[in-house]
């Protein structure tokens, strides 16, 4: 199983042009099913996926999981600025299936003010009815190179 990883380049935007510290701000990831058409040009917040999220049920809740120990770091070696999170997990307790999953920040307002951070794409779709983890690489999910 592979999953590409992206930046949505507004969000990546507003994040450099208003800074904000994500290790502040409660951050989420959403699973969104594969009628979803990702568009990290346009898409801005999480209004532009909501009719698209699992539903909440069978060990899903609707927003996704909150995000711990968020972090960012830099590498002096690969001269990129990371940023890493605890490995999310889900208990689901029936089959569940999803292809892509969104990174947002969780303003506590409403869907059109929560600013979307990254897109996760899944190889295939996946489906799962017990426990999954989403083990994140020990170097970080996202990057942005220096060079």
């Amino acid at each position: 199983m592979a999953i590409t990883v992206n930046w949505y380049g507004l969000g990546l935007l507003s994040l450099l042009d208003t800074p904000t510290d994500l290790e502040g701000v409660t951050v989420k990831l959403a699973l969104v099913l594969d009628t979803y058409t990702p568009n990290r040009d346009t898409h801005d917040f999480r209004d532009d996926f909501t009719a698209f999220e699992l539903s909440n049920a069978s060990g899903y809740t609707t927003g996704g999981v909150t995000l711990s120990g968020v972090a960012w770091s830099y590498d002096a070696a690969s001269q990129q600025v990371r940023l890493d999170f605890t490995d999310p997990s889900w208990t689901f307790t029936a089959t569940r299936t999803w292809r892509y999953g969104i990174i947002y920040i969780d303003t506590g307002g409403a869907d059109s003010t929560d600013p979307l951070i990254a897109l996760l794409t899944w190889d295939s779709n996946q489906t799962v009815s017990t426990a999954y983890t989403l083990t994140i690489d020990a170097a970080g999910l996202l990057y942005l190179d220096v060079t």
